[in-house]
């Protein structure tokens, strides 16, 4: 039997820790995540056990926190984005971009195994897609008053994107990263949304 970890309370995560976060997110594409160990986690991380420990009692914790750092980085971006009262088409074409760069890192492998396996951790990414989603959803309504977009649907927009960014791109019988990255798909994705909302 593998040795108990010992309860006791962990450290507070700070910028410090969040970046080392980031080296291990970075380091995680690509890897067969339920096969790896705290251990492995600690390598990745380029941190001891120890110190890996005295924040996360498990791996779980670790992806959820991994996660947040990268969620709560591309949120930021985009908060900026929204504070400098661009025009929609504009704002809509930066929030593409943003996007794209955000997510440039992360292969789709580990965002189909985190799905799969750390429900916790797939909660956080959907929470933000839902209010990526919602900022898109806005652009779509004012550029349809404005008469810069045709007039469709915008629930069936919206449920279209949420669709495609986390039940497609996540569907390992469609896309792989050997063909794909997620932010190329997105990119295609929305600006091919964007050409189809444009009035000639």
């Amino acid at each position: 039997m593998g040795r108990k970890s010992i309860d006791r309370s962990r450290k507070n995560i700070t910028n410090k820790v969040n970046k080392w976060l980031e080296i291990l997110l970075l380091n995680l594409q690509n890897k067969d995540i339920e096969k790896l160990t705290m251990d492995d986690f600690a390598i990745l991380a380029k941190k001891s056990k120890s110190t890996i420990y005295s924040y996360f009692q498990s791996k779980e914790e670790i992806l959820l926190a991994a996660c947040k750092t990268k969620v709560d980085a591309l949120s930021n971006s985009v908060f900026n984005i929204i504070e400098q009262n661009l025009e929609t088409v504009e704002l809509y074409e930066l929030l593409v971009k943003t996007f794209a760069e955000g997510t440039s890192s992360i292969s789709i492998s580990f965002l189909q195994s985190i799905k799969k396996s750390y429900p916790t951790s797939w909660s956080v990414i959907e929470v933000f897609t839902d209010n990526y989603i919602n900022l898109l959803r806005e652009q779509y309504k004012k550029g349809i008053e404005k008469g810069i977009f045709n007039t469709i649907s915008i629930d069936l927009l919206s449920q279209l994107d949420k669709i495609f960014v986390l039940q497609v791109v996540t569907n390992p019988t469609i896309f792989n990263d050997k063909e794909y990255s997620v932010s190329e798909l997105i990119t295609q994705y929305l600006n091919l949304r964007l050409t189809g909302l444009l009035k000639k």
